[in-house]
């Protein structure tokens, strides 16, 4: 297989060649997922337009608002940044859980966003966290929400001559977040089951505001509002987690395949939402030295 192979050096150079439209143009960031759909004949591009060059797509700057990430920087560069981990926990860790350490120095956030797959780790995150993009063109910006930015499996708003160019999070220092994931094996695996969590509570665990985001269990990554609903305003106690499992139940559609069944899915939704919000609570009971010990009985 032969193709051409542009090389910008901004973000100009890269959307003036996408708006020449050339048949079978394919942007590449890191090219984690890419090159392998290449090798496979999954697809059978004519042009490459590596975007690794454009510097200005590479950093990680809080704002007054939150924090800005450039579509390119890596998982590597996430997971260890301070300015994620202090404020957006969450993200932190999914970016930590994405393949194999080759793999977190090559690949970018906004790869995991453009390949819009089901699985995707660190798009979980990104949706508790109310995260918008900005999308580009010669023709102007437009701001999308991360929730509105899939449209199904490999699908996504994204317009032929348009690039994500920022992804942006709303301050959230006063929430615990976390992320889990369940896979075949510990590393290297993709995810059968992936969950964010992202909660405001009180000293008494009172929840003032609650996201919850699932990965795998849909066409794309999706919020629960049913569950975030019921958790807020209430006191999360034993009897509140147990109440959630018939929530999921409702709100997600996980699949069968070669991987795992629609029916141990759902067990894994409901068992990583249980975990994960007694992990959120424990947090929050060494923030304020308490003792909630009925929580594990």
């Amino acid at each position: 297989m032969s193709f051409r192979a542009f090389s910008p050096q901004s973000e100009f150079e890269a959307l003036e060649l996408l708006n020449q439209q050339l048949e079978g143009m394919l942007p590449i960031a890191g090219g984690t997922n890419v090159l392998v759909d290449i090798k496979q004949r999954k697809i059978t591009p004519k042009a490459l337009v590596d975007l690794s060059r454009i510097k200005e797509w590479k950093k990680i700057e809080l704002t007054e608002e939150g924090l800005e990430i450039g579509p390119l920087v890596t998982h590597s560069e996430v997971e260890a940044s301070p300015l994620v981990a202090k404020s957006f926990t969450a993200l932190a860790m999914a970016a930590s859980t994405v393949g194999s350490p080759q793999i977190r120095n090559r690949g970018t956030l906004g790869g995991n966003l453009q390949s819009a797959s089901p699985a995707a780790d660190c798009v979980p995150p990104l949706l508790v966290f109310d995260t918008m993009l900005t999308l580009v063109s010669l023709s102007g910006k437009r701001e999308v929400g991360v929730a509105d930015f899939f449209l199904g499996a490999g699908k996504t708003v994204l317009r032929p001559n348009e690039l994500i160019s920022k992804i942006s999070i709303k301050n959230c220092s006063n929430k615990i977040s976390i992320f889990r994931k369940t896979g075949l094996r510990k590393a290297l695996a993709i995810s059968l089951v992936n969950l964010a969590v992202s909660l405001e509570l009180d000293e008494d665990n009172r929840c003032s505001k609650a996201r919850v985001a699932f990965g795998s269990v849909a066409p794309t990554p999706i919020r629960v509002k049913g569950v975030e609903a019921f958790l807020e305003g209430q006191m999360i106690d034993p009897d509140i987690i147990k109440a959630l499992s018939e929530i999921v139940e409702r709100e997600i559609s996980p699949i069968t395949d070669l991987r795992a069944t629609a029916t141990y899915r759902r067990y894994l939704a409901k068992e990583l939402l249980k975990e994960s919000i007694l992990n959120v609570i424990s947090t929050r009971r060494s923030s304020y030295g308490r003792d909630h010990s009925e929580f594990n009985s």
